[in-house]
């Protein structure tokens, strides 16, 4: 499973990104917000990660009707070849994925919920469908049953040829290590995880224990 950090917090992202473990980072205009930063600031946090070892950055464009979308979509996309546009399953998002997808900028569908939503996103040529799996369902059991279904369909799909390729799914909105670790055994291909999920990974209680008896026993 590939890993990407949820954040456009730079101070919280560079330690992680430093680990070597973590693909890149996906934002959106709520993600930006939480760090104190707005649309302008986008090629900024667009630098700092690629210069930490991003290899691919996930930036949501917006606007309210698919020609803003797609407009914006383009210039997101000149920053660099790294750069995956992020589009909402609207009417107006799903327009604008199709026409960026077939203009060869590499997309995703956001705000997924449904395995629906995955057929949609395969459709408009989007190369990835991101479900939102703490809004999926409550109990997130059942989120994880969804967003593996998300998974099965589009590889018995096959993807689009829209895209140049599938449409595989990155999960987002995880809520807890247990649910990530369920996705990969299913075989869902990537997650983003917030930083303070992240950070968890590498502070399990019975791991740290074990560091510092290796540390009092090298002693």
């Amino acid at each position: 499973m590939q890993l990407y950090l949820d954040t456009a917090d730079r101070a919280a992202a560079v330690p992680l990104l430093a680990t070597g473990a973590f693909r890149g980072i996906t934002t959106n205009p709520v993600i930006l917000q939480r760090a104190g930063l707005g649309s302008g600031d986008i090629p900024a946090v667009h630098d700092w990660a690629v210069a930490h070892g991003a290899q691919v950055v996930f930036l949501q464009t917006w606007g309210s009707t698919a020609e803003e979308l797609a407009g914006r979509g383009h210039q997101l996309a000149a920053l660099s070849e790294r750069v995956v546009v992020k589009l909402p399953a609207t009417l107006a998002g799903t327009t604008a994925c199709a026409q960026l997808a077939a203009e060869g900028v590499p997309t995703l569908l956001t705000a997924a919920h449904t395995v629906a939503h995955a057929v949609l996103a395969g459709a408009a040529g989007a190369r990835w469908v991101a479900p939102y799996v703490s809004k999926v369902d409550d109990d997130e059991s059942r989120a994880v049953d969804v967003v593996v279904a998300m998974h099965r369909a589009l590889s018995t799909a096959g993807g689009s040829a829209g895209a140049g390729g599938s449409c595989e799914v990155l999960a987002a909105s995880l809520r807890s290590l247990a649910a990530v670790g369920a996705l990969a055994a299913a075989g869902v291909p990537a997650a983003t995880l917030g930083t303070a999920l992240a950070e968890q990974l590498f502070t399990h209680p019975q791991t740290l224990d074990a560091d510092r008896r290796f540390h009092e026993a090298a002693r």
